[in-house]
């Protein structure tokens, strides 16, 4: 593991030609939306754009934006990491997050082939790993996700495996190969643990979610049969993101499918919402999801390059993008965002693959 400390400032590309930090701070903008269901259509499904090359993009800024709306979710957005390169503190194509007990933040890098780890503050830490299929290697390492105990559960997508790590980073095991067996993988994207340390696994390559015990065994699955995609209740096109309610209800991003949908703890599907397209309540690749203290749900969708927030019972409530939904490098727009992760104190962290950054929202207290 090589470690980051003594680093005092973030690293910033030598690209980013905005104006200095002093006359950027403070910045007022709207980037969110009050009561949605008085939103008029903006742009069109997939208005994002093709896949980028996330080595090739991003403009970070150090800068912040207060939006303080009538109705919705008052709060601040800011840039709290960023950079396009193989440096600490930099990014090539974030996709999972997770956030510690202290704070911390843990990324998992899609292009790197690492994990980085940074303070509370966004100042890079330590990082750990390399392209390869030995311990602590990985190929395009994709969901993560921090126990009760602080292990780090990393989803290995191109070796479809899972693994685990100490809270400084130790290999500790790795569990699965590639298969469709119970306890194997095709391409693990999104990793979720409950409360009692089960570990839920979004298969890209399978459609499907496996539910594994604490100690990796393999307890249930649920999808459509045979690895195939469905557009069913219960089936998935490409779960690639979840989130865990404190009933134990999984909320799922289901990618392929346009939708989110609720299964009980016994995967017993309970509801769904959405379909393609721009409107509110609608989804373009819905990616990640998290819960908020409140209960609210909050989505990234990449192709929509917004971030929306549902009630809890999937009704929508405000949303964050650029105008138009168009890619977006200002504070509180977005270019592919992927991750999305949220802390004890209700701040909202969204990773973009485009702009090779994270975001941070912290609400208002009102």
């Amino acid at each position: 593991m090589r470690s980051a400390r003594g680093i005092g400032q973030p690293v910033i590309s030598r690209t980013d030609r905005s104006p200095p930090v002093q006359s950027r701070l403070g910045r007022r903008a709207v980037v969110g939306f009050g009561v949605v269901g008085t939103l008029a259509v903006v742009g069109t499904a997939g208005s994002c754009g093709p896949d980028p090359d996330p080595s090739k993009t991003g403009e970070p800024a150090v800068t912040a934006v207060d939006v303080r709306l009538d109705r919705g979710i008052p709060g601040t957005w800011e840039i709290v990491a960023g950079g396009v390169g193989p440096a600490p503190g930099q990014f090539n194509g974030p996709a999972g997050i997770a956030i510690g007990a202290d704070g911390s933040i843990l990324v998992a890098e899609h292009g790197n082939h690492r994990v980085q780890r940074f303070s509370a503050s966004g100042l890079p830490v330590a990082e750990w790993g390399r392209k390869g299929s030995g311990p602590a290697e990985f190929v395009n390492p994709y969901g993560i996700a921090i126990g009760a105990d602080g292990r780090i559960f990393v989803a290995d997508r191109g070796n479809n495996r899972v693994q685990l790590f100490s809270p400084t980073g130790k290999p500790l095991a790795e569990w699965g190969r590639a298969g469709k067996d119970p306890g194997q993988f095709l391409a693990p994207e999104g990793l979720a643990l409950d409360q009692s340390g089960n570990v839920y696994v979004g298969e890209y390559g399978n459609n499907r979610v496996q539910k594994l015990a604490a100690s990796g065994d393999p307890v249930a699955s649920w999808g459509a049969t045979g690895g195939r995609g469905g557009a069913g209740p219960g089936e998935f096109n490409w779960p690639v993101g979840f989130a865990i309610e404190p009933s134990g209800s999984l909320v799922i991003a289901d990618w392929g499918n346009d939708r989110i949908q609720r299964i009980s703890a016994a995967g017993a599907p309970m509801s769904q919402w959405g379909r393609k397209g721009t409107l509110a309540g609608e989804f373009g690749n819905p990616n990640g999801v998290a819960i908020d203290p409140s209960g609210r749900i909050w989505v990234t969708e990449y192709s929509n390059c917004r971030v929306q927030v549902l009630s809890p019972e999937g009704r929508p409530l405000a949303q964050f993008s650029a105008t138009g939904m168009r890619p977006g490098k200002g504070v509180g727009e977005f270019t592919y965002p992927r991750g999305i992760a949220i802390d004890a104190g209700g701040a909202v962290y969204v990773t973009e693959f485009g702009n090779n950054r994270i975001q941070r929202f912290t609400p208002a207290r009102v």
